[in-house]
């Protein structure tokens, strides 16, 4: 494993009116462009040629497009008005160059194609019922990254353990208002999670059984 990896930290960001840069209207910077429009980002999209995606998202007032030469545009002072920065060309050098700037004016820049040049990645990902699972092979291979995703869906996120996630939030919320030091709760949540008569009610869609369980420990815990 390349050491760089271990620099990365996984995290959830959100996106809503950040501004993007997308440089590129080919197919990567088309999808990286489109995802971003699809999270309420602040897209613009540079390119000489612009994909018909593209062109339509334009139109539905979803992007912004700049028709130009990237050369001859992007300077400090362009890069400088946006958060994240994709460089999406077909120009490896170029793509390059402008993160390396974009990473010095202390921007995030992913270049699909190079993430040693890259200081964030996209990684391949799923969000449903309140759990997030990203998955990625460093670039290695986008192929692989989904099929381990959707292993995780098939093996480990049946429908047993989406209730665990929603019943646990419930607990939460009642413990904030019921245990004042966060130690405390914590360390309640814990045998809660663990106690298997609280785990069986789970296992058989009982919520409401679930809570009392939960209730029965917080009391049965509970200090002067």
């Amino acid at each position: 494993m390349n050491a760089r990896n271990y620099t990365y930290l996984p995290i959830f960001l959100d996106l809503r009116g950040l501004k993007v840069l997308v440089i590129g209207g080919g197919t990567v910077g088309t999808k990286r462009a489109l995802k971003f429009a699809e999270l309420m980002s602040d897209v613009t999209v540079v390119s000489l040629d612009f994909s018909t995606d593209l062109q339509r998202a334009y139109e539905e007032k979803k992007i912004k497009l700049i028709k130009g030469d990237a050369k001859a545009l992007i300077n400090d002072n362009f890069l400088s008005q946006y958060h994240i920065i994709v460089t999406a060309t077909s120009d490896r050098t170029l793509n390059s160059s402008i993160c390396k700037v974009a990473k010095i004016l202390g921007k995030l820049c992913n270049d699909p194609t190079n993430p040693e040049e890259s200081n964030f990645i996209v990684p391949i990902y799923s969000i449903e019922d309140s759990i997030g699972v990203a998955v990625t092979t460093f670039g290695k291979s986008s192929l692989s990254s989904k099929f381990i995703l959707q292993l995780i869906k098939e093996r480990v996120l049946n429908d047993e353990v989406k209730k665990l996630v929603e019943v646990m939030g419930l607990v939460k919320d009642k413990m904030k208002s019921e245990v004042e030091d966060p130690r405390r709760r914590f360390s309640l949540y814990s045998l809660i999670f663990n106690d298997p008569k609280f785990r069986d009610y789970v296992s058989k869609n009982d919520i409401e059984h679930s809570i009392k369980r939960a209730e029965e420990i917080i009391n049965g815990n509970k200090t002067d």
